[in-house]
């Protein structure tokens, strides 16, 4: 199910693409392919089952470009690379993108409301707040509810099986001309460039269970060294080393079992469970709202209310 969400998001952010270079006058979304390099310091151990559905997959040669300056690069302390392969995938400007949704979604009728829900009284008593900011200046009541609340799930309904993989990540200023990922024992170094934003995020950790939203100044140090040689056109800073725009850390929602999508009734409200995504919540997005907007469309079967959507 999440491979065939990623898949599904991948095409639809290409025919997005194709779409805005087809016409200039259509908002820009903030995606763009790039090159999109993978480096491993041993054997390859996981399935690349992703590699049919991208662009230009093929593996590289340690005795070709851009193997050959990189591994010059890598300090005589740190594992060689011993695998690579590369592809045309596309990165996303985060900030961009997320107005880009809302812009869309506002022209589509969509009304955005930022109200604090209570959570310690439970769903139910939840839902029944919202319901009565949703119905502010004379809007009918909800046919139904989307609840998306990421880690407020654990609180809001219960949910046990959630728990948080804390990330740390750097912004750094140039915008890469690849995306980069190595994969060593234990560790994950990456490279993504912020399409248009003259800027890159650098990473990145993977801590499960860890509550802390605090930014470890040793974790950068680690991520900036890690990335050093795998993106040397952005050692610009007059020391020789990156131009560090922020150092930044947040708690991806995941959920033991996978996401839970689901339709429930609470209280006599209808509600759609869509939350627990773990880190993948951009690239499983388009195929997880498609899913959402089914369920929703169950949900209302036998009601007044009509739903039509189309990703």
């Amino acid at each position: 199910m999440l491979c065939d969400w990623d898949v599904q998001t991948f095409d639809y952010w290409v025919d997005v693409m194709d779409r805005e270079r087809q016409d200039a006058k259509l908002p820009k979304s903030g995606l763009k392919m790039y090159d999109s390099l993978h480096y491993w310091d041993g054997p390859v151990k996981e399935k690349l089952w992703w590699a049919p559905h991208v662009k230009d997959f093929r593996v590289l040669s340690l005795l070709q470009e851009p193997l050959l300056t990189i591994s010059k690069r890598i300090p005589c302390h740190a594992p060689e690379i011993k695998e690579a392969a590369a592809c045309r995938a596309m990165s996303v400007n985060v900030p961009q993108y997320l107005l880009y949704l809302q812009q869309k979604a506002r022209s589509l009728g969509a009304k955005v409301i930022k109200a604090p829900l209570p959570v310690d009284a439970g769903q139910e008593n939840a839902l029944a707040e919202a319901e009565s900011q949703a119905m502010v200046n004379g809007r009918r009541r909800p046919d139904c509810f989307v609840n998306a609340t990421g880690l407020g799930a654990a609180k809001l309904c219960g949910d046990e099986a959630m728990y948080p993989i804390r990330g740390q990540t750097v912004l750094v200023k140039g915008e890469a001309d690849a995306i980069r990922t190595r994969i060593g024992d234990g560790y994950t170094a990456y490279c993504i460039p912020r399409p248009g934003a003259g800027m890159t995020i650098l990473g990145g950790t993977k801590e499960i269970g860890n509550w802390s939203e605090t930014v470890d100044p040793e974790t950068t140090a680690r991520i900036l060294e890690r990335c050093a040689y795998i993106v040397p056109e952005l050692l610009t800073g007059e020391d020789g080393g990156f131009e560090v725009v922020s150092a930044q850390c947040g708690l991806r929602p995941a959920r033991q079992g996978g996401p839970r999508l689901e339709r429930e009734s609470v209280g006599g409200r209808k509600v759609v469970h869509a939350y627990g995504h773990a880190g993948a919540g951009y690239q499983n997005s388009v195929g997880s709202a498609r899913l959402v907007v089914e369920l929703v469309g169950e949900s209302l079967v036998g009601s007044s209310s009509v739903i039509s959507a189309k990703l």
